[in-house]
């Protein structure tokens, strides 16, 4: 259902080596992503692999982008989260779920997710989308940054960062951050952090770029309940 709103990040860093993550489209040309993927990069490439409805030629097509605002970066520079607007990237929009703020992760273990994401896969010529059943096995709080994450039990395979974790029936529980590894072990021996919707509201609030379901839906919410 969502895969045409999965696009891949592809960028190079100052060493000249080429790297790719993933980003997904929220609305109104708003695409989410990790910030470790495009902070201090040259963004060579953002497309999505999977067909989307071209309602101008009636056809279904993959889409590519040249025109790139951003990143955007949210106001806690620890926080890795950014955000891209993308005005030719034709891609349905993810809504995120409206878990309210308060709600005590606890009830999300073992809830069923699906990752989604761009990691390198030996023998395929271009990215490929990625996708991959999982569940939530833990919550904390970092010490990190003081931000509250999700361990899903999925391998935290490079390219997944800035992907969507989705949960039934059709709503977006986060975004993938880092990999959580110990010392100098490969990612893949990590666990995969999860990051919710509240953190990347606050980045789309800072930069007035929130799309306006989000802020009727979820924002203003949080915003009345504050003032009481």
């Amino acid at each position: 259902m969502f895969a045409a709103s999965v696009a891949y990040v592809a960028v190079q860093d100052h060493q000249g080596q080429q790297h790719i993550g993933t980003c997904f489209h929220i609305g109104e040309h708003i695409f989410v992503t990790a910030k470790h993927v495009v902070e201090n990069t040259k963004i060579t490439k953002i497309a999505t692999t999977m067909p989307s409805l071209d309602i101008s030629f009636g056809s279904y097509l993959p889409s590519e982008t040249s025109q790139i605002e951003g990143p955007f970066f949210h106001p806690n520079p620890d926080y890795d989260l950014a955000a891209l607007r993308l005005r030719e990237l034709n891609a349905t929009q993810i809504p995120f779920s409206p878990v309210p703020e308060e709600e005590p992760y606890g009830a999300l273990l073992l809830r069923t997710v699906v990752v989604m994401g761009y990691p390198p896969i030996p023998g395929s010529r271009s990215p490929v989308l990625f996708c991959a059943r999982a569940e939530v096995n833990a919550s904390f709080i970092s010490y990190f940054d003081k931000q509250r994450v999700l361990v899903v039990s999925c391998l935290g395979r490079g390219g997944f960062s800035g992907g969507p974790v989705l949960t039934p029936p059709h709503n977006c529980l986060g975004v993938v951050t880092r990999a959580m590894v110990k010392e100098a072990l490969p990612e893949e021996l990590g666990f995969m952090a999860v990051v919710g919707p509240w953190p990347i509201l606050e980045l789309l609030d800072h930069h007035k770029i929130m799309p306006r379901y989000l802020r009727e839906e979820m924002w203003s919410r949080r915003e009345k309940a504050k003032r009481s």
